[in-house]
């Protein structure tokens, strides 16, 4: 099941979904009508100015004791309504390098202090192609390493398994699937 943009509260099973309505991230386009001259060629294209086609949401899934939020392509700085549900994750899962920019991933995990952070929507060699425009997520992992080297899991497959005890006591911990991927 997709659940793109998923609005709302929802239960299956044991499994609780609370989509939260936000804003894809957006940076303006440059003026195409432009005459150059100007110093400021860039045309104010993100909400409130053009807020059609911009509506996004933050997944957050809670299943067997974990909350786990994922990011999507949501801004850096989500409306402040949403940081009482953020802020008590275990697992966020966030588009590292390629949407966010060191500086926001490094606000975001600042302020909703995750247990666990797992980078996504970066370039995978062998699935990936040069046109999607996604970078890897390599340098920084391997930044984070330099770092924390104690947080920091890089994974030999394409399987995590966590749990509330894996996680306990953990901060800011880091797994990293680096080029591990199903197939299926």
């Amino acid at each position: 099941m997709v659940l793109e943009r998923l609005v709302g509260h929802f239960r299956l099973g044991d499994i609780e979904v609370v989509g939260l309505a936000d804003k894809h991230k957006c940076e303006s386009a440059p003026d195409h009508d432009s005459d150059g001259t100007s110093t400021d060629s860039r045309v104010e294209a993100c909400p409130p100015n053009n807020p059609i086609d911009l509506d996004n949401a933050i997944q957050i899934i809670e299943t067997g004791g974990l909350r786990i939020a994922i990011w999507g392509d949501n801004r850096a700085v989500p409306g402040p309504s949403l940081d009482h549900y953020l802020r008590n994750v275990d697992v966020l899962i966030l588009p590292i390098e390629t949407v966010l920019t060191r500086d926001e991933v490094d606000a975001i995990l600042r302020k909703y202090d995750p247990k666990a952070i797992i980078p996504a929507h970066y370039f995978l060699n062998g699935l990936t192609t040069a046109v999607s425009g996604l970078e890897s997520a390599d340098g920084w992992v391997h930044d984070q390493e330099k770092v924390h080297p104690a947080n920091v899991r890089r994974l030999d497959s394409a399987e995590l398994k966590l749990s509330p005890v894996r996680l306990e006591g953990s901060h800011h911990r880091l797994y990293y699937f680096g080029d591990h991927f199903d197939r299926k």
